[in-house]
């Protein structure tokens, strides 16, 4: 009898330090991935990290990413850029305003909240290097601002970069929004447009995507989430998010972005 009792206690404090390996053992900061010269970091985070192993509840999802050359040539230009989401991770805009495309060019940033507040999903910042013919090279920081639309009938994220001195600039990224199966399953796909008259290249992003807005009497959220982890194992390790930069001489460099949940209750 001592004995089995002995084997139970030593399977439980197994069973506890799994878990808190689990746990304790934590993701890269950040994905690096290199191809040539060609160097991309992606990054990314859910909060709050404390979520239901059933059902969901609000999250703010952020994504970020880095662009650069090893050699400090400069490195081609972005065409693309596919962000995945986990299955578990919702993306929903019933009874969310929208703002039309048309709303969010040639003004500033102040101009896009007055245009379209209503349809704010989210914000963050693109850093550019433009370089103009005799006048070297240069740093271009912009704010940027997220809203709800929707483009050729599909639903869309229009991200809307101002940028400051030295050279003020305006101009939107379209992120269509689509819904997959499998492990991702949102996918926001972005086509950049031409930056300073094709003198200028993206080289970082940032990109927070949180709302909470009434509708019906109800309280929503643009992104909820929970946490997959196993009954009886108080979080998980899980594949958060995806990326794959598309590049103008047909370089795609990818990589998947693992993180950490727990349970909440």
């Amino acid at each position: 009898m001592k004995s089995k009792l002995i084997q139970i206690i030593g399977l439980l404090a197994l069973s506890a330090l799994c878990a808190g390996v689990m746990l304790a053992v934590t993701a890269p900061a950040a994905e690096i991935v290199r191809k040539a010269n060609l160097q991309v970091t992606f990054d990314g985070q859910i909060s709050p990290r404390k979520l239901p192993r059933s059902g969901v509840a609000p999250v703010g999802v952020r994504m970020s990413g880095k662009i650069n050359t090893l050699d400090r040539s400069i490195p081609p230009k972005l065409e693309r850029i596919f962000l995945e989401i986990n299955r578990n991770g919702k993306l929903q805009t019933k009874g969310l305003p929208r703002c039309a495309l048309g709303k969010l060019k040639s003004i500033s940033s102040q101009g896009a909240r007055r245009a379209c507040g209503k349809a704010l999903i989210g914000k963050g910042s693109v850093t550019s290097r433009v370089s103009l013919p005799g006048q070297g090279a240069f740093a271009s920081n912009g704010d940027m601002l997220a809203f709800n639309g929707r483009y050729k009938g599909k639903p869309a994220v229009f991200a809307q970069v101002a940028t400051g001195a030295p050279l003020p600039l305006t101009y939107v990224i379209i992120f269509e929004v689509r819904k997959k199966g499998g492990t991702f399953g949102n996918s926001l796909i972005g086509t950049l447009p031409p930056i300073a008259s094709e003198y200028g290249y993206i080289t970082a992003f940032n990109l927070s995507l949180r709302r909470q807005y009434a509708f019906r009497g109800k309280r929503m959220s643009y992104a909820s989430g929970s946490c997959p982890a196993p009954k009886g194992f108080p979080g998980a390790q899980f594949p958060f998010a995806k990326v794959k930069y598309e590049f103008a001489d047909g370089r795609n460099l990818g990589a998947t972005l693992v993180k950490e949940c727990r349970v909440r209750g």
